[in-house]
């Protein structure tokens, strides 16, 4: 059995050695993950390996003329500065070329890789992109495409603006990564870049310096449904997002809001089911009516907002002038971790019941007896979506009440007091109502003291004060010694 065993492990052994021994980059140069019963492999380059990828031997077996079967490829760290070459014909479906300084693409560098779903160029120097970088093979169906291409990864270079041109030959690209470029503004010519991607369906615009969008952006991509401003200096929600058609999942953590108003709140966007209001450094106050124009909203996440400290009752509803009633989104999950929270509003959300995930730690919660119904109602409700986070909130005052647990509460009943007509908190001023008593425990003494010794004329300075003709015969006939008399 051993020798069946070790006979397996060398058979095994120089299947991967022959294989491996086919795929030039793989080896000393490259780190290699075989796939589809060792057919294929993933390969990670981390050594310079640029020569080695020029050569045209390195993806097409000379001896059949075929193409090696590369399954994906990572290359880092090859300082290529300009990808001055084309690639070989291949049926790669992912190559990453992130972090190796890349300045410039020469026109049809990717055009054989007519299998290529992804493209990654994060973290090189990218400043201008020809428009025919991405160009592809002729094809009668296509503008010379890069057929299969449908996620182009260009965050982190310099970009600062887009050729209208740019993505002619990737008209199906369903996500685009522009994240931490300077942009600044989004030029006539980067929209329409963006415009001409009709199937987009993921657009990230994080950190670009960004302050709004521009009107009709989002009017050409039917099929957006995930947008990303996070990190930029926007302090009011862009109203272009009315036009988007199928915006379902929007992010603005990091962003500049202060408050969250009717005036700079969100738009009528029915279709949006998930909002992140997350690490909003300057947040405040999400006021009533802010959150309005999102009806159909399902996912809520207003976490790590360390100045946020008031959530209105009816920042949520849609308030009808003429009825007076009001329609509340029907969340599913609502994240308020991490928050300056003190209190909290049964009425913020219609329905507590259905709620599937929900975070509330963190906050410094009151417990006063208008969050009586935290730990009455919440808390056995908590208890059943998530038994760990619900029975690690704590109250964060008054001081009496720091550290106890709102399961502790539930579970005795407790019934927390309410603060008095002006909100004072009398536990506060124990140590001056002590010194109050103590005060007055010493001073009674020392003038009952005060008024015997006027009385018995112990102190000479008693009688400086007293004005009576008594006192001032006193001070003229002083009493005659018994010396005087002998």
């Amino acid at each position: 059995m051993r020798l069946a065993f070790v006979s397996l492990v060398l058979c095994s052994c120089l299947v991967y050695s022959t294989i491996g021994d086919q795929l030039p980059l793989c080896g000393d140069n490259c780190s290699c993950i075989f796939v589809d019963n060792k057919e294929s492999a993933k390969v990670t380059c981390t050594k310079n390996v640029q020569i080695l990828v020029t050569n045209p031997t390195t993806w097409i077996n000379p001896d059949t003329n075929s193409s090696y079967q590369y399954l994906e490829i990572t290359m880092t760290n090859q300082n290529f500065i300009e990808l001055n070459f084309t690639f070989p014909a291949n049926d790669l479906t992912y190559l990453n070329l992130a972090g190796n300084d890349i300045y410039r693409i020469k026109d049809s560098v990717f055009m054989n890789l007519q299998k290529m779903k992804v493209l990654i160029l994060s973290g090189n120097d990218l400043e201008l992109l020809s428009p025919h970088a991405f160009k592809g093979l002729y094809l009668p169906e296509g503008y010379e495409p890069l057929r299969a291409l449908r996620e182009l990864r260009l965050d982190h270079n310099r970009l600062h603006t887009l050729n209208q041109d740019i993505f002619e030959h990737t008209t199906d690209l369903e996500i685009l990564d522009l994240s931490y470029n300077p942009f600044k503004v989004l030029d006539p010519h980067t929209v329409n870049a963006i415009d001409s991607l009709p199937m987009l369906k993921e657009l990230y615009l994080s950190y670009t310096e960004i302050t709004t969008l521009p009107d009709l952006i989002l009017n050409a991509p039917k099929f957006l449904s995930l947008l990303d401003l996070s990190g930029n200096p926007i302090n009011t929600v862009p109203k272009t997002l009315v036009n988007s058609h199928n915006l379902t999942t929007l992010y603005f953590n990091n962003t500049a809001f202060v408050n969250i108003t009717v005036d700079n709140g969100f738009p009528d966007i029915p279709t949006v089911k998930v909002l992140h209001l997350c690490n909003l450094q300057n947040l405040e106050r999400i006021e009533k009516g802010s959150l309005a124009g999102l009806t159909g909203l399902e996912e809520l996440y207003v976490k790590d907002n360390i100045k946020l400290t008031y959530l209105d009752p009816f920042a949520l509803p849609k308030t009808n002038e003429k009825s007076g009633g009001a329609v509340w989104p029907l969340l599913k999950k609502l994240n308020l971790a991490n928050n300056k929270l003190a209190y909290l509003d049964s009425d913020f959300i219609a329905r507590w019941d259905s709620l599937t995930e929900l975070d509330i730690l963190d906050n410094p919660w009151t417990c006063e007896c208008e969050n009586q119904w935290l730990v009455e109602d919440l808390t056995p409700l908590y208890l059943k979506i998530d038994n760990g986070k619900a029975s690690h909130v704590k109250c964060g005052a008054p001081v009496e009440m720091v550290g106890f647990t709102f399961v502790e509460l539930y579970d005795r009943q407790y019934k927390m007091r309410c603060l008095d007509l002006y909100g004072a908190q009398p536990e506060k001023d124990a140590a001056l109502l002590v010194g109050v008593l103590a005060g007055v425990l010493i001073a009674i003494p020392v003038i009952l003291f005060g008024i015997y010794a006027y009385q018995r004329r112990w102190f000479g300075i008693f009688n400086m004060c007293d004005n009576s003709p008594a006192a001032y015969s006193r001070r003229f006939y002083s009493t005659t010694s018994s010396d005087e008399y002998i």
